[in-house]
Order: structure tokens, then sequence, then C-alpha cells
């Protein structure tokens, strides 16, 4: 997928460069970009005649230029969940695709370039994943995760036994090791570059499923790990409970989703193994469930049973915690529900600032050098350096005095991939088409009353929005 908007490629002047090392910006920067990579990184005024004669010139006019951002955990194919049934019994895999399609599009339009899925149905990552690096379809660098593994009556479990639905789409349901390795080979086959388990409970499934509680055991997780790890995978796990953190850094699980209600001893090792993990709180679910959970219909009641403004709270200190004694801790806030949409993931950048306690430029290290080594990709992107990627975003205004300035497309000022222009205010051609909102799409999601995607003209349909208050108590009923 190649952008016609160079002639032997382009050179971008006067530049404010934040180039993801932790190094001062640096005014009045030239990159050459050839091809898929940047070439070389000069001053403005040291380019050369032949340089500026050569190459298509684009003036930033002092704009911020920064590594393309990476977000830590993703979920392709979610749109507007609000009930836990939006994940498995109302996502049909063609509309989950089709949501991926477009959220593909969407993340580019923020400013990410790249992202670590965390789950979807079916293998629609993979798929997605697949049509991206052949060039079918548009998107961001992707590792995937394809289906989940969840124990009998874990995280996942939470339709009624008497329905005898399973749950395949979403997850793998699988109990005892040689169960786990198992569902581990599926998922290998299915093509995933990392193993996702579900650990621990959730909020919003107390009193029987919650948080605090580890749903799989030690050999469980081990036979996963082991599995992955000789199959050249990783292995990443939601676990917000202590005990559940505790064993999942003792079995080599690489990636820890959550972490929120971590205790001295966990965050100890955690420490122990900074150089081996990643740590991913993905707050922004946390915050959104908490703080604007009202707003789409969770009743006040519900919220204060889930526990998730205490679980902000106390999050925020252990990754503050976590962060001063040098842990790999990223943004990526578990976008997709109606409390924290598509398009929004840039908020994490703020509580990473603002509630947890990360300068701007930790955050932006945290969102793109950090996030190359999530992705195993150090040595080809995540900082603008020659020789690497040419993954380069052009933002208005200054990050480092506004870390909110991500959160306003207005502000995201070009887009590059490899090379490539995906998106751009600056008048360049680009790959995706003239700017699009799912803005009226996501509010009719929201707030109508009969609202239903997979539903014909004169077909029932199903009430998604409103006060929710018997629904969530028949939930919390049930589990």
């Amino acid at each position: 997928m190649t952008s016609p908007t160079t002639k032997n490629g382009l050179i971008f002047t006067n530049a404010r460069l934040i180039d993801g090392t932790g190094a001062e910006p640096v005014p009045e920067t030239a990159v050459i970009v050839e091809g898929e990579r940047i070439t070389r990184i000069t001053q403005t005024q040291e380019l050369t005649a032949d340089e500026k004669a050569n190459f298509r010139v684009v003036d930033l006019q002092g704009r911020t230029l920064l590594p393309g951002l990476i977000e830590a955990h993703y979920h392709i194919g979610y749109w507007g969940v609000k009930e836990l049934s939006d994940l498995d019994l109302k996502l049909a895999p063609e509309e989950s695709t089709i949501y991926a399609v477009r959220n593909a599009e969407l993340i580019l339009r923020c400013g990410y370039s790249s992202i670590c899925s965390a789950g979807a149905v079916h293998r629609v990552d993979v798929v997605v994943r697949n049509m991206i690096e052949n060039g079918t379809l548009p998107g961001p660098r992707m590792v995937t995760s394809g289906r989940d593994i969840s124990p009998t009556s874990g995280m996942l479990d939470w339709n009624p036994s008497y329905w005898k639905l399973g749950m395949e789409g979403l997850a793998i349901f699988a109990d005892g090791a040689d169960e786990v390795r198992k569902a581990t080979r599926m998922i290998i086959k299915e093509g995933a570059d990392i193993i996702k388990l579900y650990v621990t409970g959730e909020g919003l499934l107390r009193p029987h499923g919650p948080p605090e509680v580890t749903m799989m055991t030690e050999d469980e997780i081990a036979a996963a790990t082991d599995e992955a790890h000789r199959r050249g995978r990783r292995v990443m796990a939601h676990v917000r409970g202590a005990d559940g953190v505790k064993l999942c850094v003792k079995h080599g699980v690489d990636i820890i989703h959550h972490a929120t209600f971590s205790d001295e001893e966990a965050i100890e090792i955690m420490v122990t193994h900074k150089d081996d993990i990643f740590v991913v709180p993905a707050l922004g679910y946390t915050w959104g469930a908490a703080y604007k959970g009202a707003q789409f219909g969770i009743p006040e009641k519900v919220i204060d049973e889930s526990l998730y403004r205490e679980e902000f709270e106390i999050g925020c200190r252990n990754m503050r915690k976590l962060k001063e004694a040098g842990v790999r801790v990223l943004p990526g806030g578990d976008y997709g529900f109606v409390w924290c949409e598509h398009g929004e993931e840039a908020k994490d950048l703020e509580i990473f600032v603002k509630d947890i306690g990360f300068t701007p430029m930790e955050a932006i290290i945290a969102a793109t050098k950090w996030g190359s080594q999530i992705m195993l990709m150090e040595d080809d992107i995540g900082t603008v350096e020659e020789g690497k990627y040419a993954d380069l975003l052009v933002v208005d205004g200054d990050p480092l005095a506004d870390i909110t300035l991500f959160q306003d497309r207005k502000n995201i000022q070009l887009l590059m991939k490899g090379g490539t222009v995906m998106c751009n205010q600056l008048g360049l051609p680009q790959v995706l088409s003239a700017d699009y909102s799912l803005e009226e799409h996501a509010d009719r999601v929201r707030r109508t009353d009969d609202y239903d995607p997979a539903a014909r003209d004169g077909a029932p349909k199903r009430k998604i929005a409103g006060d929710r208050s018997e629904e969530y108590s028949k939930l919390l009923a049930r589990t």
C-alpha cells in the first residue's frame, strides 16, 4: 500500500521533534522518509540543495512530530458494548468483523499506528491483521490474541448453564492443565500471536465472580505459559487480584492486564521481574465504568457494588509504585464499551499523567518506546530514529504542556505508517477516505431505545439503552 506523496521521498521540515527516547524536544528538525523508513534526521538548515530538489518538502511550521502511538490493550471487534451479552450473544462474528474494519481505520485517525490485541470473538483480530498485512485493508500494525481461555465459572462464564450455550466465539472453556494446554494449541493453530488467560473475576460480576478471586489454578497457568513459550508465543492475563498476579508472574506470564488490586508482595514480585513483564492497567475502562457508567444506564447501586471507584484509586496508587520502581506500565484502556468508547484511547495518557503521576514525557515514552517493546518490534518502531519504519505522528500543539491534546482528532495533523500517509490535514494524498465520524452511530448505540444494527426493517428490535436497572439486577442475581 503506497501513498503517492513523494518524488524520491518526503522531507518534513521545521518540526518540533519528540523522538520517543526521552530526549528533550528538538526544534527546527528535518526528517527524511524514503520508502518505508526514516533515512536521515537533521536540522532543517542543514538540508542540502539536492535533498530539497529531489524530495517532496512538507513544512510543519513548528508542529510536533513524534512516533505513532501504540495501544497496548485493544479489542478491535468491540463497539458500543453495554452489557455482558453484547460480547457474545448479541455480537455475531460477521458484525464484529465489520466493526473491526471500522475500528482499524478509526484508531489510525486517532494517531495510533500499532495495537496489541487483548481478545476478539472467534479469530476476527487475526483475520483483520492478515488483511492489513497483505494490503487488503488499511489499519495499524497488530499483534493478535484471538479467543480467550477461561475456566468453568471463571470471568467469561456468565451465561446460565441451562441455556446450554457454551462460549465458543469469545472464549474456550478449559479446566485442568491438559485442557488448558489443548486450548493454547488451538489458539496458536488459529494464528494468534499471544495467548490470553482470564485468571480472576471482574467488578460487574460481584459477588460471585469478584476481581480479587483467582479462578485458574497454578497448574493451569503453568501449562499455558509452558505450551505458549515452547511454540514461540507469549501469554497475557486478565488478572486484577493480588494472588493471581503472583501466580502469573511466578509462571512466566509476559503481559499483566490490570493488576489493580495488587498488594505489596505482588508489587515486589513484579518489580523483581520488571525486565520480563509489561503491566497494562486498562484504567480507562475502570474510570469510565466508575464515573460515566450512570450516564449509560448502570444503576448507582451496581456501580457502588462493583467497587470500580475504589479500584481506580487503588490501581492508580499501585501503578505509581510500579512506575517508580522501573516496571514498564503501558497505556491501553480496554476501550470498546459505551463508558469508554473506541476513539477515546488517548484518555489513558491523561490518566497516566493526572492520576498515576507520569510526566507527559514519561507517558509518551510508555505509549511509544515501551509500546514497541510489547509489540516485539523495538528495532523497527516506537522511536523516531534513522533506519526505523516511518511510523510518524504530527500534532498541533505541545503534548508536554497539554497531554489531553491527543484526545481531539482536530489536533491529529498526520499519521504515517511505514512511510505511507494514512490520514492527514496537511494537504497530502492519503490512504483513508476523507474524514468521517462514527459519533452519530455511537450516539445511536448509546441512547436510542430501539436501535439494533443486526435487525432488518420490520424485525424485532432489542432495547439497548435507557434505564437498565432491572437487567443489571438480574445479572447480579444470576452471578
